[in-house]
């Protein structure tokens, strides 16, 4: 349907843009305002130089809409503001000028880690990622008048290096939230605060609709959904409330010990927390630590990470807890140093964790060698036992004989012979990918022998008044 000069495109029913108020407006014949709500059947025209809209709201919902009906996303690049100055706070808000543009526009940024910092390269890398960037010309340049109108000044409608379709606006995030509605949304938290996970969460939308291809939306926009409401909810009491926790716990006792730290923008980000009991048995059973961050609590998402040790009963104590924002490399340096500060700088002779490659460069940072010495857990090294050979015809005898080298074996003299024997008489040197995964892994399972039996000397000459 093509629109000219002295007409506005309204149907009966339709309403103007955000913000709008009165929706058409009859200040000037040769305004031009669209509809929020899309009806079936309503084109909107391609863009021209002279429309006229309401305000800005109006053209901004104009411009995006026209993206969703031909295919690409549209992305608000700023404007200039007018010289006018508010009295009160000095500043101009309000906008003269507005560009918008194709999603795709400009040249993708390269980025690479050079001395741990983020650089920009100046060639593209051998290994691409996916970008959108493909230096498309589509935008659109509005101004406002001095009838407080906005017009577009300038317009671009041809795509350079991609092909927009009306299908693919299935795949812009920006227009697939618009189908998530009040009442999908109250599905989607109340399925979450039952305990459900978020691919869970999405297959019942997807059942309840007949398929995947009915829904509209993908399993990353329920993702986005719930760690926002995360976020929300996080923010405004529970943090407080827990922070307040812990510093009426430190005031009833000064052992106790707790730190935390704020995002950018206020929010709580990361929390550490160690009680008087858990400090002073430190002092006694902390020459081998447990570090696990595999625990996730269901209502903010949060890993929970824990300090485990062993005393001379052999039951497991606890010395520390966390809950941290992000599992990266930046995140596990602060809690290890805040664990560390609390325990008196004193770091314990082994630490074991899971194959984290974030915990790894956390460690070497925190607690370099040789004074800490940092080993994998066993049960997450025995968790690959199946992935790495469970191809082989008699992997459950493999299996259940190199178990009982590891774990009964009492001296490193005994346990090199056992694995010795194991992969002779398996015969697993002729599977060069498996046994090449075992050569690593029988360092690791020896080490942890060495320090078992490290400890077990270290039990026999605890002080007699601990027993």
């Amino acid at each position: 349907m093509g629109v000219g000069r002295n007409t506005t495109c309204m149907e009966d029913g339709d309403i103007g843009g955000p913000g709008d108020g009165d929706g058409v407006s009859t200040i000037n014949a040769d305004m031009y305002t669209t509809a929020t709500k899309r009806n079936k059947g309503l084109v909107l025209p391609t863009p021209s130089v002279g429309m006229s809209f309401a305000n800005w709201e109006a053209l901004n919902n104009y411009f995006r809409s026209y993206g969703e009906q031909q295919g690409f996303g549209v992305v608000c690049m700023g404007g200039n503001k007018s010289g006018v100055k508010d009295s009160e706070t000095g500043k101009s808000n309000s906008l003269r000028t507005y560009v918008w543009r194709c999603e795709c526009h400009g040249r993708p940024k390269y980025r690479r880690m050079v001395n741990g910092r983020v650089v920009t390269c100046a060639e593209e890398p051998i290994l691409k990622r996916k970008t959108k960037k493909c230096s498309c010309l589509v935008m659109l340049y509005g101004a406002r008048t001095k009838e407080n109108l906005w017009v577009v000044k300038s317009v671009v409608t041809e795509h350079l290096n991609h092909i927009p379709t009306p299908t693919k606006s299935n795949h812009i995030s920006m227009f697939r939230v618009r189908k998530i509605t009040q009442t999908i949304l109250k599905q989607i938290e109340n399925d979450h605060d039952s305990g459900a996970p978020v691919a869970q969460i999405f297959n019942n939308l997807a059942g309840r609709r007949n398929g995947v291809e009915n829904i509209g939306f993908t399993k990353k926009d329920v993702h986005n959904i719930l760690n926002r409401r995360v976020r929300l909810r996080l923010r405004d009491g529970d943090a407080v409330a827990m922070i307040n926790y812990l510093d009426k716990m430190t005031k009833d006792n000064q052992k106790n010990f707790h730190l935390h730290r704020l995002d950018k923008t206020g929010k709580l980000q990361d929390v550490m927390w160690v009680d008087a009991r858990s400090r002073a048995a430190y002092e006694y059973f902390g020459d081998v630590v447990c570090f696990d961050s595999t625990y996730l609590t269901n209502k903010y998402e949060l890993p929970f990470s824990n300090f485990v040790g062993v005393n001379h009963h052999g039951q497991t104590i606890l010395l520390g807890c966390a809950l941290v924002s992000h599992e990266t490399a930046e995140t596990f340096v602060w809690l290890f140093r805040a664990w560390l500060s609390c325990m008196g700088g004193k770091a314990p002779a082994a630490i074991m964790t899971d194959q984290d490659a974030a915990m790894r460069k956390a460690i070497r940072i925190a607690m370099p060698m040789p004074k800490t010495r940092h080993r994998w857990c066993m049960w997450h090294i025995m968790q690959k036992f199946s992935r790495k050979m469970g191809s082989m015809t008699d992997f459950p005898q493999i299996k259940v004989a190199l178990q009982n080298v590891i774990y009964n074996s009492l001296t490193p003299v005994e346990f090199e012979e056992g694995w010795a024997e194991g992969v002779e008489t398996f015969k697993l040197k002729e599977a060069k990918e498996s046994y090449k995964w075992l050569v690593g892994i029988s360092y690791m399972a020896l080490s942890l022998v060495r320090m078992s039996f490290m400890f077990n000397s270290f039990v026999v000459n605890l002080p007699n008044d601990l027993f």
